[in-house]
């Protein structure tokens, strides 16, 4: 009977030093080992939201959707501020005076003009 040979790729000596095998984290044993556990733990990060500039109720120039959005640039009243997700511009809910539907409009493409220009 013929043994059979090891295809396996030997490491080189050089890595074979290197490789260190970590102990696993130990799981907290008591309350005072589980407060120290979590305390530990590098605190998130924390960032202010952004404010919305226009308010509810407020009457509003709304710009046009160009190519890509059909939307047409008119007047419209804001009928809820959006609460922001993190990334992004802030979101409002707007109901414009030539459609019959609200939509959601990102801030930038809202204004306070007196006149709509096209």
């Amino acid at each position: 009977m013929q043994q059979s040979k090891s295809i396996a790729v030997p490491l080189n000596r050089k890595m074979r030093k290197s490789v260190t095998i970590q102990p696993a984290p130990r799981a907290p044993d008591e309350a005072e080992d589980l407060v120290d556990f979590v305390l530990k733990r590098a605190a998130r990060p924390t960032v202010a939201a952004p404010t919305h500039r226009y308010r509810i109720g407020e009457r509003l120039a709304m710009n046009g959707g160009g190519r890509s959005v059909a939307r047409s640039g008119a007047f419209c009243k804001v009928v809820a501020t959006l609460p922001f997700e993190g990334h992004g511009s802030l979101l409002y809910r707007v109901r414009s005076e030539t459609e019959q539907f609200e939509r959601v409009v990102s801030e930038i493409d809202l204004s306070r003009k007196s006149e709509f220009t096209t």
